[in-house]
């Protein structure tokens, strides 16, 4: 019998809720006459983190998911689960089959935040690439979505944006003194030194 992955989201879901965080699966979620529905919802201390999970080679898809539930602001952090490796031998499984089969399955793991999706990237002249972790079990999934909420919640959005700007007006500034005439310029600012060497304002 073939384990959808609904069935593995909700599963993923309660395990998550036994380790003591607030999720939900499969939710439907009703914004401006829409119904967005994320694979796994969790709210973390304000922060909504949505979980998308898919069968192995679906990896494309899970970028899509994310980007598409950033861009539509359903949550500030977005993870992409690959269930790559996830074992169920009963012919006809029970929740219990499939709880097991998560907790010693093995996962690929990536992560999408707003940050990601403002196009700071452009500011950086570098292009983005989602980090993805491959081959994590269960307990290291957890890791992930832990640390990624943390990287969140400290990221400084603009600082880079600003350094970058700074380092080309610096440039910018350094390459224009170079070709200035001072004389030329106190001239067209009607600068004239007074007695004693002051500049006259």
């Amino acid at each position: 019998m073939s384990i959808s992955e609904v069935n593995l989201n909700v599963m993923l879901a309660e395990l998550l809720t036994e380790r003591g965080l607030r999720a939900l699966g499969e939710p439907i979620l009703r914004r401006g006459g829409k119904r967005p529905e994320p694979d796994v919802l969790i709210e973390l201390n304000g922060i909504r983190v949505v979980i998308e999970g898919k069968k192995p080679g679906a990896w494309n898809e899970l970028i899509r998911q994310c980007e598409e539930r950033l861009d539509n602001n359903i949550c500030d952090l977005c993870v992409m689960v690959e269930y790559s490796d996830i074992k169920i031998d009963k012919l006809i499984p029970s929740q219990l089959d499939i709880k097991n089969a998560l907790l010693n399955g093995r996962f690929n793991v990536g992560f999408l935040s707003y940050a990601d999706r403002v196009g700071i990237d452009r500011w950086l002249g570098e292009t983005f690439k989602p980090e993805k972790y491959e081959n994590v079990d269960f307990n290291d999934l957890l890791a992930y979505i832990m640390s990624a909420y943390n990287k969140v919640v400290k990221e400084d959005i603009l600082g880079p944006a600003v350094r970058k700007i700074y380092d080309a007006l610096s440039e910018f500034s350094r390459i224009v003194s170079s070709l200035i005439n001072i004389e030329r310029l106190k001239d067209v600012l009607e600068l004239r030194e007074k007695e004693g060497g002051k500049e006259e304002e």
